[in-house]
């Protein structure tokens, strides 16, 4: 009989919990436990320790997280940080408390310095990040300190994943507080519902890096094997860098609407934010990603199907 190993996720509900659940049937050897913030408010210690007792997990992914786009990380940093680090503080303590041997942590591009040239694990500490989402940034800063830290004095060998631009089906659709690809994948639709334009901010000369949520599912799995020995932070990304302008055609085929105004007087964000793969490459040398346009119709095809009940 196969030994499963037990696997608390947090952030069950969320766009890679929620994939993770999707492709779980492809690792028979792990038996998945999930939990999302209705069930579990993983701000409250007491909480945190409840749960840790009762599933009495083998491994733990944390992708839990106060999240939101440029909309939310300038309307309530304060909110963001301080949410951001409880849950992960008092996670990666109940995980060590509790005898977890493996521990993976999200963190996000978005805490790396704004000022380098191309990202890499061992810069993430080398300046501030960019101030838009400076209160987000340095809470998820937090995580791969506080990881590292109970791996210097508890001998814990606990990773934190850095991954792109996550984007899929059952993201957070939200249009003020939404990420990049849910928040233009739920404009376009109403632009093209109600026959106006495909209204955007910036101008669409910035470049990301792109991740589909289900690639990100796979290889957080991939990343527990056994075999693999794994270093303390590690960037998940899949694709090159593409312009948005290019992005906001994929979606605009995707929809077969291509009215477009771009609000050249918000805010870009960031210009470029590009990773080095280095590390992920060795550790899964034959790992295949899911190409952008493809994730895009598949993240369009189902915004369309499910749209009276998704996160919006």
């Amino acid at each position: 009989m196969l030994n499963k190993k037990k696997i608390l996720v947090t952030g069950g509900g969320g766009l890679v919990g929620s994939a993770i659940n999707v492709i779980s049937d492809a690792y028979p050897q792990y038996d998945l436990f999930f939990t999302t913030h209705k069930e579990h408010d993983l701000t409250q210690e007491s909480v945190v320790k409840d749960l840790f007792e009762s599933v009495k997990p083998d491994y733990v992914i944390h992708t839990a997280a106060f999240v939101g786009g440029i909309g939310r990380n300038l309307a309530s940093p304060a909110q963001q940080y301080y949410q951001n680090i409880l849950m992960n503080s008092f996670v990666i303590h109940h995980a060590y408390l509790s005898g977890v041997t493996k521990l993976i942590s999200f963190s996000s591009v978005c805490a790396f310095p704004d000022k380098v040239s191309i990202m890499k694990e061992d810069i993430l500490h080398d300046g501030p990040p960019h101030s838009s989402y400076f209160s987000y940034a340095y809470s998820k800063r937090m995580v791969d300190v506080q990881t590292k830290a109970y791996n210097q004095e508890y001998g814990t060998k606990y990773s934190t994943v850095i991954p792109g631009n996550i984007y899929g089906e059952r993201d957070n659709f939200n249009l003020e507080y939404g990420h990049v690809i849910p928040s233009l994948v739920h404009k376009c639709y109403l632009a093209k519902r109600d026959n106006k334009p495909f209204s955007i901010w910036g101008d669409g000369s910035v470049y990301r890096e792109f991740l589909y949520s289900e690639d990100v599912a796979r290889v957080t799995l991939e990343l527990l094997n056994d075999k693999l020995d794994l270093p303390p932070t590690i960037i998940v990304s899949s694709t090159e860098e593409i312009q948005i302008k290019k992005v906001v055609k994929m979606i605009c085929n995707a929809y077969d609407y291509h009215h477009v105004i771009w609000e050249t007087k918000k805010p870009n964000g960031q210009y470029r934010r590009p990773t080095n793969k280095h590390i992920l490459n060795t550790l899964l040398p034959e790992f295949i990603f899911t190409d952008l346009e493809t994730g895009i119709q598949n993240t369009v095809d189902w915004f369309i199907e499910n749209y009276s009940k998704i996160r919006k």
